[in-house]
């Protein structure tokens, strides 16, 4: 992004130069932004938007303003993003994918038709078709020495506030209730229910279970 300037007192000539570099680096920026415009991304406000270069976005995407799009990021056809959302490194947004307001997403990969709205965390997850992540879900996905992998089926729903401590698996049209906190390596079969902290089965695929 561009360069802070210091805070310190600048002299004249070094003013000017550094004046000429942000210069610069704005119209590299926009002409960046004008490039996926021309090419069928809509990109509500150029003036707060950020798009790094290595990016690509196919076209019907919207941006919107105040987002932020990091190196290497592969954002696919009819996906809306923003506003207030930082999409990170390593980051892949398959068609129709949403992540909204106070959202960041990196080295994850998000599939057709999946939406984050709202206020989450989501690092180092896979996750699949159809799969709504509920306002204010965080992967915790490092553990102070490594960072761990979460996987997320098709057809997920997961709950307001949740929580989900990876490694993890949740199997396809899972359902975790809202503030639930599920633990590294409890993994979550198909179609089942969890609520809780510690997360457990309320509604297994087949048959219910009592809550204890």
């Amino acid at each position: 992004m561009t360069r802070a300037a210091d805070s310190k007192k600048i002299a004249p000539h070094h003013k000017d130069r550094l004046i000429e570099e942000l210069l610069e680096q704005d119209r590299k920026r926009f002409q960046r932004l004008f490039e996926f415009i021309s090419r069928g991304v809509k990109i509500i406000d150029p003036f707060t938007t950020y798009i790094a270069e290595n990016v690509k976005i196919d076209k019907g995407t919207i941006i919107y303003p105040l987002t932020v799009i990091e190196d290497d990021v592969r954002i696919g056809k009819n996906c809306e993003i923003g506003p207030f959302a930082r999409i990170r490194s390593g980051t892949r947004l398959k068609d129709k994918a949403q992540i909204g307001n106070f959202v960041e997403v990196v080295r994850s990969s998000i599939g057709v038709n999946s939406k984050a709205k709202h206020l989450s965390y989501l690092g180092d997850v896979k996750i699949g078709e159809n799969v709504n992540i509920g306002a204010g879900t965080i992967i915790a996905n490092y553990d102070g020495q490594r960072k761990h992998q979460t996987e997320i089926g098709n057809e997920v729903f997961i709950g307001s506030g949740t929580i989900l401590i990876a490694p993890l698996k949740i199997g396809r049209k899972a359902v975790t209730g809202a503030g639930a906190v599920v633990t590294k390596g409890k993994n979550i079969p198909d179609g089942a229910v969890v609520v809780g902290v510690p997360a457990r089965i309320v509604k297994s695929q087949g048959h219910k279970q009592t809550v204890s």
